[in-house]
């Protein structure tokens, strides 16, 4: 059976996905500042008390990317069990700039969606803010598609994308 927090197509990958845990906070943190704070008001970025509930619900899939010791970015979201068949929505993804273009948002994503597939969800969804055109292009990229535009979901004047894609 494939293990979903393996990279695969890469052997000796030198990045490691594993779940996130509490250790990983200050990490957390740093991403979320380093990649989010030029698109959203600061109200919009994940805090402490955010990440502390995520490592907490039990319906939440959250995973970490690690090279080298540190932690380059995160992958979070919460399956709805409610739903038949059951889907999951991403509510985070970041890769450290200085990380990014390194296939390791994509190492986060195939671990996030293969877990996601094992626990039988068979939708993923997203929001994505339209300023964010290297997310729009990543998910794009991943056979995302524009379900709709959310006018001002992100404040005044910054609307996000709706996008869902099939998970086989």
């Amino acid at each position: 059976m494939e293990d979903p927090l393996k990279p695969q197509g890469q052997e000796q990958s030198p990045v490691q996905i594993r779940r996130a845990e509490g250790r990983d906070m200050d990490a957390l943190l740093t991403i979320e500042q380093q990649c989010f704070n030029v698109y959203y008001y600061d109200y919009y970025l994940l805090d402490r008390r955010d990440f502390e509930f995520y490592l907490e619900d039990a319906e939440t899939l959250f995973f970490v990317a690690v090279r080298e010791a540190p932690v380059v970015g995160y992958i979070l979201g919460a399956v709805d069990p409610g739903r038949d068949p059951p889907r999951v929505h991403i509510d985070s993804i970041a890769v450290l700039p200085q990380a990014q273009r390194q296939g390791i948002g994509n190492h986060l994503l195939q671990a996030f969606t293969a877990e996601a597939r094992r626990q039988g969800c068979r939708r993923v969804t997203l929001e994505v803010s339209t300023a964010n055109t290297a997310g729009l292009a990543f998910f794009t990229r991943h056979g995302f598609r524009e379900i709709r535009r959310l006018p001002g979901y992100y404040g005044k004047g910054l609307d996000a994308l709706f996008m869902a894609r099939e998970l086989r």
